[in-house]
């Protein structure tokens, strides 16, 4: 009899840090193009967007000039949030690009090194926070990409929709 999967098979771990991804664009208001998982030591997974909305719907200020690059960080510390909640380790294991992305947009914000580190922390915490109220459309996300690998915009919202609160719709598609 073989072993069940596992939370930190690194598989099923890049399948949550993706969904994390993927979920949190959706609340910040990115339109999200494809989710998917690869599974090699190079690409181990993506999502891909199109672009911000003008407002992000989970209420963000935005008379707040940081308010989107702070939308985007919460975006780009969603998959290790994820992944924290799954692992129920707090610790930075974030990809380099994301966590240097994090850190470059982290600067235009608070324009300190000394700062950056509370930043990113604290936008973590809020995202743990976010996805644990929407964890089950995360769960649900993850277990399909671990099936299908690959999502299109259409196909991850058929998956996550019911998940997610009605006020949280499938932005306008865009032309």
């Amino acid at each position: 009899m073989t072993n069940p999967v596992t939370f930190c098979e690194p598989l099923v771990l890049t399948a949550y840090h993706e969904a994390g991804h993927a979920v949190m664009a959706h609340l910040c208001g990115q339109i999200v193009t494809t989710v998917e998982i690869v599974g090699d030591e190079e690409h181990t997974g993506s999502v891909s967007s199109l672009r911000f909305l003008e407002e992000p719907r989970w209420g963000l200020d935005e008379q707040m000039p940081s308010a989107a690059i702070e939308a985007r960080i919460l975006c780009l510390v969603a998959g290790i949030a994820a992944e924290n909640i799954v692992t129920g380790d707090n610790s930075w294991r974030e990809p380099e690009d994301d966590l240097d992305e994090a850190v470059r947009l982290g600067l235009r914000v608070v324009r300190s090194c000394d700062q950056v580190l509370p930043l990113l922390e604290e936008g973590r915490d809020h995202a743990v926070d976010l996805l644990r109220r929407h964890w089950n459309a995360v769960e649900v996300l993850a277990g399909t990409l671990l099936i299908h690998r690959r999502l299109t915009r259409d196909q991850m919202w058929r998956v996550i929709a019911a998940y997610l609160e009605p006020e949280l719709a499938l932005p306008d598609r865009v032309a």
